[in-house]
C-alpha cells in the first residue's frame, strides 16, 4: 500500500477533517487494513487567499518545504486539503519529485460523472478570485453559477466570523439568501469549494444539495493509495 503524504496546516482543523475522511472512508476491519499517512501540520503557510489579493507573502516557499519533507519521510504521493492552495500548484510542480492529487480536478471530475451542468461554487474570496474551479468546471463542460460580489462577502464573513471564529450562534440569513437566490439562478447543486464550509452546513444546518470537495479528495487518495474505498462518503449531501 502507498503512503499518502497531506501537506497540512491550512488550517490545522482542516488537515485533521481530512485526515480522519480518508480514515471513515477506507474498507478497514483492522489497523493493518488503513493506509499510512504522513502529515506535515505547517502552520507557517502564509495566508492564501492574502497571496492571491496581493496583500501578502506567498506561501510557495513552505508548501515545497512541506513537499520536500514529506518526499524525504517516505510519501509516495501528496495531498493538500486547502482548496485555495491549489492557485499555486502549477508553481510547484517543477519542483516536486513525487505526483500529487489535485482536490480541483478531483472535484470537477466527480461533478461530471455525477451528470450536473450547472454547479454553484461556495468558496471563500481568495477561491472565487483564484479561478481554479471554474476553470476545471468548464473544462469539464460543466457550467459555473459563482457569487456576485455582495453574495462573495456574505459567503466570506460566514467563513472568518462564523467557522473560523467558533461562533455557533452565527446569523446565516444572507448565507440561506445566497442559496436561494443561485439555486433560482439554475444551481443543480453547490461545490464546497472552502474547507470551512462543510463546518459550516453542519454546524448552521444549512439545506441544500452540497458537494464536498474535500470528501472527494479522500476517496480518490484511498484508491490511489490501493486501499478499498467505501465509497459511501460520495460527497453529496442533502
Amino acid at each position: 500500500m502507498k503512503t499518502i503524504g497531506i501537506i497540512g496546516g491550512m488550517g490545522p482543523m482542516a488537515t485533521a477533517d481530512l485526515m480522519q475522511k480518508i480514515i471513515l472512508g477506507t474498507d478497514a476491519r483492522e489497523d493493518q487494513d488503513h493506509i499510512p499517512m504522513l502529515i506535515d501540520n505547517n502552520t507557517a503557510i502564509p495566508d492564501r487567499t492574502a497571496a492571491i489579493l496581493g496583500q501578502g507573502p506567498s506561501p510557495v516557499p513552505e508548501l515545497l518545504r512541506s513537499a520536500d519533507r514529506l518526499t524525504r519521510a517516505g510519501a509516495d504521493f501528496l495531498i493538500m486539503g486547502c482548496n485555495t492552495a491549489h492557485y499555486f500548484l502549477p508553481l510547484m510542480m517543477p519542483y516536486l519529485k513525487i505526483p500529487v492529487i489535485s482536490m480541483i480536478d478531483a472535484a470537477a471530475r466527480f461533478c461530471q460523472r455525477q451528470g450536473y451542468r450547472k454547479i454553484g461554487l461556495l468558496a471563500s474570496a481568495g477561491t472565487c478570485h483564484a479561478g481554479v474551479y471554474q476553470r476545471a468546471l468548464q473544462h469539464a463542460g460543466i457550467r459555473i453559477i459563482q457569487p456576485d460580489e455582495r453574495q462573495e462577502i456574505a459567503v466570506h464573513d460566514m467563513i472568518y466570523h462564523g467557522v473560523k471564529a467558533g461562533c455557533s450562534a452565527y446569523d446565516t440569513t444572507a448565507v440561506r439568501r445566497v442559496l436561494s437566490e443561485m439555486e433560482a439562478a439554475g444551481a443543480e447543486a453547490f461545490l464546497l469549494g472552502c474547507t470551512e464550509i462543510p463546518v459550516a452546513v453542519s454546524m448552521y444546518h444549512l439545506e441544500g444539495r452540497f458537494i464536498d470537495a474535500t470528501e472527494v479528495l479522500a476517496e480518490e487518495a484511498i484508491e490511489a493509495a490501493g486501499a478499498r474505498s467505501k465509497k459511501h462518503l460520495a460527497a453529496i449531501r442533502c
